[in-house]
Order: C-alpha cells, then sequence, then structure tokens
C-alpha cells in the first residue's frame, strides 16, 4: 500500500496546487480494481490517513461498485485491503507482484494521463468560466452603460423639454404682455378718440350755448334799445337833447385809434388807453362797445379824448344778419371795417388806425404817423414764417390804418363787402378771418404803406419765437434792434386774477428774459393795478374779465409771486425738490453745495423726514431753499403706512404726494423735478429745462442690465419731472395712488411693483405728452456705468467728466453707505470692479465733499450709515490719504 500512499499524497499535493480558491482541499482520482473514483480530500483528511497507514491503522479505499458512491459509503469490513493479512501474502507469487505491478504502472500512467487531461479540461472549464464570467461582466457593463446613455438621454430630452415648455411659457407670457399692451394702446386709442369726439362735441356744445347766449344777449341788448329808444322819443318829445356819444370834443390831431371792446375787454381797454396818455400829447380814441355794460363803465369815466361809440349806431340789416350766425370774435372781425368807415365819413379826420384792444403804447405813436405820411392804407406786416402767413396772411389786422381819400374808401368798402360774405375763425379756400383779406390791397390799390419798423405791432410771433432781433434797454426806452418799441400785440393772454396770468394760451412758451422783464412785466403791472383799482367798484366788469377757467390749464403761466419775480430775471430756473434723513443729510448737503457751485438761478424745496434733519438745516439758512417738514404733507392715510413701511419705503410713498403738494400750493412755478439726495452735480443741468419742453413728465432710463430693469423697471425715479398742467398732474395723481396701495422694497411679480419705481414703466404705455432722456451723461449711475458698462470711457477734459463724449451732468451714487468720516462702502449691494478713472473722476471728488460736510456736521455719527458694529462692507473705499 505505500505506492498507493505515495500516489495519493503526490496526487493531492499537486490538486492542492492547482486549486484556485485555496481552500486546502482537491479531488483526485484513484485506480483500484479497474474501477477509477474520484475522492475529495481534506488536508486535515490526508493526514489522518497517513498517520493511520504509519501505525499500521487501516485504510479503507471503496470497492468497485456499480454506481458512484462517495468513500464512506462504501467502505466496508468486507472491501478493506490490508498489509498485515498473511493469507493474502501468502497466496501471491512473485510474478503475480510483479504484474500487479506493471498493471499499478500502467494504471498510474493512465491515472496520470487521465489527470492531466481532467486537469487540461478543468483549466479549459475555469478558461470558459472566466470567458464566459468576463463576458457576462462586459455585457453586464455594456447593459449598465447602454441603461446610462439611455437615462441620460432620456434626462437630456426632459430638460430640453422642460426647457422648451419654459421658452413657450416665456413666449406666451410675452405674447399676452404685448397682447395687453396692445388691447392697452388699442383702449387708449379709443379712450383718445371719445375723449377727441367729447371734446369736439362739447366744443360744439359750448359753441352753441355762445350762440345762444349771444341771442339771449343780442334779445336783452334789443329790448334794453327799445326801451332807449322810446326813452329817447320821450325826451325828444319833451325837446331834451340827448346824445349817443359822449360830450368830449374831438381833438385837432392826426394820431387818431380806434378800437372794439365788449366788457371781457374792459381792463385791457383802460390800460390801451393810459399807454396812450403816457406816451401821447394829443390824440382821439373811439371805442365801439359791444355791450350795455361797456359802454356804461367807460361812460361813466368820462375820459379825456375817448369817444364812445354804440354797436348799435353802426349795425345795419347786413351786420345784424350775420351777427346771428357768428361768434363773438368773428364778429368783431366783421364789424372792425365798419367802424373805420364810420369814423372817417361821421368825423373831421383825415385818417385812423384801428388797433386791437390788446396793443400796449411802450411810446410816442408819433412813428407810426410819420411813417404812414400820406399814404391811403397803412398796413403792418406779421414778420412770422412763410407757412403761417401763407395760411394766415401776410399783414397784421391788429394794426391797421386807411386814409380818407377815394383810395381808403374804396379799400374799405371793399374789405367790408369780403367780410361781410365770409369772415370765419376757421382757415378755409386761401381766407382767415378778417385779416387774410389784407393780401390784396397791396395787388389791387395804389398808395399802399407797409411798415418797415420793427417797434410797430411788435408781437410774439415776431420777437419771440421767430427772428432773432435784439431786445435792449437804453434808458427807459425798449428797442428792437434799432427801433424803438412803439406798440406791443399782447395777443392770446388771458387774465385769471390780478396777479395771475397765462402770457400765450396757445401753447406754453418759453419767454427771453429781455422781452419777460422789459416788456410784459410793465403791462403785467399795470393790468394788476387797473383790476385791483375797479375790483370792488365794478365786480361785473372784473367777473366778465377774468377767466373761469382752471388756472393749471394755462399754458404759459405768470403768477406775480416773489419768487417769479426771482425767476423771471434768467431764461432758465430750474424748480427742485428732494427728500432728506439724518442717514441722507450730509449726502443731501453734498447735492446742494455741487448745485450752488454750477448755477444760482435755481430753487430746491427739502421736505425734512424728521426733526434733527430739520434743525441743521434751518440753522444753516441756506439760499435758494425752501423746508417743508414732512407732517406738512402727511394725511391720516400717510400717517397710518408710515407706521407700516420702512423709512426708505415711506420716502418712497410720499414723493408723488410731496410733487403734487408742491405744484398745487405753487402756481407761480410752471415744472418741478424731484431728485434724490444723493445726486451729486458736475456740470451746468440747466439744459434739461430745454430738453423738458412742451412735455407733460419727464423721465430717464435706468440704462441697467435686464435683471434690473425687469425687477426695477426702465425709468429711475431718483431723478423725475412733472409740469403744472392738467395731463402732467393727471399722470402725476395716477402714481401717487399707485404708490399709496403699495410701495415695498420686495420686488412683487403679480403687481409688477417694486418701490415707487416700477410704475414708471406704465406711464409711457397708459398716457401721452412723455419725455425721455437717452443722455447718458443725465443720471449715471452704478448701475449704468459699473455693472452694465458697454465699454463706455471716463475721462477728464479741460476739468469737465465726460462718459464718452458726454458731458457728465449729475451722478447717482445710489446704495452707497458713509461708514465714517474717511471710510466708505461704495456698493453695499455686492463685490464689483469699479475702474481706476471712475474712482479718480467721480467718486473721490464726491467722498471728498462728503468729508468736508462730515467735519461741518462735527462728524456726527447720526448722520452716518446705520449698520451692525460687525458689518462688513462689499465694496471697502478710504479717503484718508486724499
Amino acid at each position: 500500500m505505500k505506492w498507493l500512499k505515495r500516489n495519493i499524497i503526490n496526487d493531492f499535493l499537486e490538486a492542492v496546487s492547482n486549486n484556485e480558491k485555496k481552500d486546502k482541499s482537491a479531488t483526485i482520482n484513484i485506480s483500484l480494481f479497474s474501477k477509477e473514483i474520484s475522492v475529495k480530500f481534506h488536508v486535515d483528511n490526508l493526514v489522518g490517513i497517513l498517520n493511520g497507514a504509519k501505525n499500521n491503522k487501516v485504510l479503507a479505499l471503496p470497492s468497485p461498485q456499480e454506481d458512484n458512491s462517495s468513500l464512506e459509503e462504501i467502505a466496508t469490513p468486507n472491501s478493506v485491503v490490508s498489509e498485515n493479512d498473511p493469507e493474502t501474502l501468502g497466496s501471491n507469487s512473485q510474478s503475480a507482484e510483479e504484474k500487479a505491478r506493471q498493471e499499478a504502472a500502467a494504471q498510474e500512467k493512465a491515472r496520470q494521463e487521465a489527470a492531466a487531461q481532467e486537469k487540461a479540461r478543468q483549466e479549459a472549464a475555469a478558461q470558459e468560466k472566466a470567458r464566459q464570467e468576463a463576458a457576462a461582466q462586459e455585457k453586464a457593463r455594456q447593459k449598465a452603460a447602454a441603461q446610462e446613455k439611455a437615462r441620460q438621454e432620456a434626462a437630456a430630452q426632459e430638460k430640453a423639454k422642460q426647457e422648451a415648455a419654459a421658452q413657450e411659457k416665456a413666449r406666451q407670457e410675452a405674447a399676452a404682455q404685448e397682447k395687453a399692451k396692445q388691447e392697452a394702446a388699442a383702449q387708449e386709442k379709443a379712450r383718445q378718440k371719445a375723449a377727441a369726439q367729447e371734446k369736439a362735441r362739447q366744443k360744439v356744445a359750448a359753441q352753441e350755448k355762445a350762440r345762444q347766449e349771444a341771442v339771449a344777449q343780442e334779445k336783452a341788448r334789443q329790448e334794453v334799445t327799445a326801451q332807449e329808444k322810446a326813452k329817447k322819443e320821450a325826451l325828444t318829445m319833451t325837446k331834451v337833447e340827448t346824445k349817443l356819444s359822449p360830450k368830449e370834443p374831438i381833438a385837432s390831431t392826426n394820431q387818431n385809434f380806434c378800437v372794439i371792446a365788449g366788457k371781457e375787454y374792459c381792463m385791457k381797454i383802460m390800460a390801451f388807453y393810459e399807454s396812450l396818455v403816457k406816451n401821447s400829447n394829443n390824440f382821439n380814441l373811439w371805442v365801439c362797445c359791444t355791450d350795455a355794460i361797456t359802454y356804461k363803465f367807460l361812460n361813466e369815466k368820462n375820459l379825456k379824448n375817448m369817444h364812445l361809440i354804440r354797436v348799435e349806431e353802426i349795425e345795419d340789416d347786413q351786420l345784424r344778419a350775420v351777427k346771428q350766425e357768428r361768434m363773438i370774435n368773428e364778429y368783431c372781425w366783421t364789424l372792425k371795417s365798419f367802424v373805420i368807415e364810420y369814423i372817417l365819413k361821421n368825423n373831421d379826420v383825415e385818417q385812423v388806425l384801428y388797433c386791437d384792444g390788446d396793443i400796449y403804447f411802450f411810446s410816442n405813436p408819433d412813428s407810426i404817423f410819420n411813417e404812414w405820411g400820406f399814404a391811403s392804407i397803412f398796413l403792418t406786416p406779421q414778420r412770422d414764417l412763410d407757412w403761417v402767413e401763407q395760411k394766415y396772411g401776410k399783414y397784421q389786422a391788429g394794426i391797421v390804418g386807411f386814409r380818407k381819400d377815394e383810395t381808403g374808401l374804396a379799400a374799405v368798402q371793399w374789405w367790408k363787402d369780403r367780410c361781410i360774405e365770409w369772415c370765419s375763425v376757421v382757415e378755409s379756400n386761401g381766407r382767415f378771418g378778417d385779416q387774410k383779406y389784407l393780401d390784396q390791397l397791396p395787388i389791387m390799390y395804389e398808395n399802399v404803406q407797409i411798415s418797415s419798423n420793427l417797434g410797430v405791432n411788435a408781437a410774439p410771433w415776431n420777437i419771440i419765437y421767430n427772428n432773432n432781433f435784439k431786445i435792449s434797454l437804453q434808458g427807459d426806452k425798449v428797442f428792437i434792434n434799432n427801433d424803438p418799441l412803439v406798440a406791443y400785440h399782447f395777443s392770446c393772454l388771458t387774465i385769471y386774477s390780478s396777479d395771475k396770468y397765462d402770457l400765450w394760451n396757445m401753447h406754453q412758451l418759453n419767454i427771453q428774459k429781455e422781452i419777460m422783464n422789459y416788456i410784459y412785466v410793465p403791462y403785467l403791472d399795470h393790468l394788476e393795478r387797473v383790476i385791483t383799482s375797479y375790483q370792488n367798484s365794478y365786480p361785473g366788469i372784473i367777473k366778465a374779465t377774468l377767466s373761469t377757467n382752471d388756472f393749471i390749464q394755462a399754458k404759459t403761466k405768470y403768477h406775480s409771486t416773489k419768487l417769479k419775480r426771482k425767476m423771471i430775471k434768467y431764461n432758465n430756473y430750474l424748480l427742485l425738490t428732494s427728500i432728506f434723513s439724518k442717514e441722507y443729510l450730509v449726502k443731501g448737503l453734498a447735492m446742494y453745495d455741487s448745485l450752488s457751485k454750477q448755477i444760482e438761478n435755481f430753487h430746491l424745496w427739502i421736505c425734512t423726514m424728521d426733526q434733527e434733519t430739520y434743525d441743521v438745516l434751518s440753522n444753516l439758512n441756506l439760499k435758494n431753499v425752501t423746508l417743508i417738514p414732512v407732517e406738512t404733507i402727511e394725511t391720516p392715510q400717510l400717517k397710518e403706512l408710515k407706521q407700516q413701511r420702512t423709512l426708505q419705503e415711506y420716502c418712497w410713498t410720499i414723493k408723488a404726494t410731496l410733487l403734487e403738494h408742491l405744484l398745487s400750493t405753487h402756481s407761480d412755478i410752471d415744472h418741478l423735478f424731484y431728485c434724490d439726495s444723493d445726486l451729486y452735480f458736475f456740470s451746468n443741468p440747466l439744459s434739461v429745462t430745454n430738453d423738458f419742453g412742451r412735455y407733460s413728465v419727464y423721465l430717464c432710463r435706468q440704462r441697467g442690465t435686464d435683471l434690473l430693469e425687469h425687477f426695477h423697471g426702465q425709468y429711475q425715479a431718483g431723478f423725475i419731472g412733472f409740469k403744472n398742467e392738467g395731463n402732467s398732474r393727471k399722470i402725476l395723481n395716477w402714481w401717487k395712488k399707485k404708490c399709496l396701495e403699495e410701495c415695498s422694497d420686495v420686488y412683487n411679480d403679480e403687481r409688477k411693483s417694486w418701490g415707487d419705481q416700477l410704475y414708471l414703466d406704465r406711464i409711457p404705455e397708459l398716457f401721452e405728452n412723455i419725455k425721455v432722456s437717452e443722455n447718458p451723461g443725465i443720471n449715471a449711475a452704478p448701475w449704468n456705468l459699473i455693472l452694465n458698462n458697454a465699454e463706455q470711457e471716463v475721462t477728464m477734459r479741460e476739468n469737465n467728466v465726460y462718459i464718452d463724449n458726454n458731458p457728465l451732468m449729475f451722478f447717482h451714487f445710489g446704495s452707497l453707505l458713509i461708514l465714517n468720516v474717511n471710510e466708505f462702502d461704495l456698493w453695499k449691494l455686492e463685490e464689483v470692479n469699479i475702474s481706476s478713472a471712475i474712482l479718480t473722476n467721480i467718486y473721490n471728488p464726491y467722498l471728498m465733499k462728503l468729508r468736508e460736510i462730515s467735519n461741518r456736521l462735527s462728524n456726527n455719527a447720526q448722520f452716518f450709515a446705520n449698520v451692525p458694529a460687525n458689518y462688513t462692507a462689499k465694496n471697502p473705499y478710504s479717503i484718508a490719504s486724499l
């Protein structure tokens, strides 16, 4: 059995060494009794077997069986071969042993070959298993990769789907907004159309009402006339002499004037007459009175050289017929040639000069009659734009003269006939009122004198907004170029009270300071004196003189106040208001100092939010400044909101209220800009008043990023202007109501609101006549020069800061904190990159001014930013070394 043991050991060791699991066990094949048996041994079992054999113990091996049973099942006492069995050893011969050895050797060889084959088979099987496992792993990996790819593709598709859905939603929202905008525009257009129709209807109704009133007045006049006629007839029967006109003798002079006046013109006629008295030693003035009130008033004055004519003395059937059809101004134009003819034919005079009742004499009218000479007709040119003269006439019917000769009388007769045929305020077929007919006189008649004197019939259309004449004061005389001003035509001037006037009721008119002070103010002062002197004794006349409209409707306002007198000394005057609180006092004073450095012609109303601010400003007694404690404009509603909103939100809330208060209580101002207290002026800002022009509202673009403008608006509420007129006040009231409803520092997506500012986006959509400034030098700020700098260049040229090629007018230092006298946070919201050019040319001058103001206020900490002790600045900056 030694060979068996040896073979078992060798086979086991070889099998163990080939075992990939390394679990100290192996399966070996044993050939016994021509039976190949596979037996699995563990190393511990093998040691037991070997020990058993050494100690002459029985080594049991399986006997040949038909089935493939295990070693334990086949090992029985009957099948055991023992080395020590003497019967077995005795019965075997030498040859048998040899044969058995050879067979064993052959079997061993066969076994080894089988083992080798089995080993090769097992190795191949292991390799195949490994290959299959690797293939399975690769397949699983590929499957996982495919699944991951599919997942990523699905995720990408889902993301693309969501983005497309978001874009579609945004598109739909934009489309909805655009649709809403278009619908709003359509509604606004329809509203405007309806308003225009309503306005036209009201105008027609007003005209009809005026016509009916005129008819009623005419009926009343006729009744009065009938009564007077009866009275006169009674007086005639009693041989009591009566006259229609005053008994004032007619002066022997060539200065003969005539005017037409109704009760609305009585005060202007008085100024006209008194200007003649002042400048002429000898004249005659005929006044055709169109109503009994005017005749009674002037007759009671019994003025020297004034001759009164009742319109009834002139009216014939033709005039009475057209009187029923024409408006009062059209009838007075029609009447003009009749009055001239009446005076020439019924008085011992050689010529007469008709003047409108709003003419005023500044010097002796001798120059008019000297230039007229012996001409039959005297005309004064309009000196207006070509298209205006083409439409309304070359010559002014406000001053026109005729001589009592054949040509003069013929011309008057022709003019009468034309005016009877047609005399309308609406231009038609080359005709306008009584005036356009005058174009034909120099063509049809000889001996016509056309004045070349710039001082005769000067008017707004030929010295204010046309031509470029030099207006000067030489001694006490006004000159237009080299001609003394003789007569000025104050056309389209409306009287609201003794101290309130609309100087040009057609539209807003900027009147140069020389014209204002040398021409308009003397006339307005004269009217004020006349009105004041008669307001108690003739209240009916005064009531008829004054406009019943609201003064806010005046286009070119003049309210005679101390401020207005100061304003008219300049061609432009900037009117501003601002809001100051403790934290903004230093910045506000810096703003005031920068403005004072640039101009002197301004006025600033400051609304103070606390007592400390009011006390400091009151003690400083700033020039051109009026203080308004916030309590003076607060309503119960505002006081309630004050408890609910932050100080910043409340300051935003009252902005529109402040503007409305000032425009309502100061009719002497025609415009008002609000400016934040953290603005700083780098150059003269007066050009904004010219840019404002005739617009109702002045807006500045933010010029910020799309994201900023989405949440905070396209327009800046830090600088905004309003006119003192109806459309502007309507817009301002709308803004005020919005701010009262909500004015939060938190963006409201549903209301599309943020503070007072985002509401401004809707103003150009809802209202008309809005000025939007695109000038990058106006309201430059961090959000448009630093955060959204489209490569704008900031430079210093001749001591002026420029943004590209635009002078920097003012910079808005928003979100800047004053930490102490030398330390600042330049932009408290986030870290930003501020260029050295902006720091040097814009920030440094401002910060040094803040330091100067702080030192003036003794570095009082209550005027610095209210921040926590551990506050960390986003953009810290120090000027300690400057």
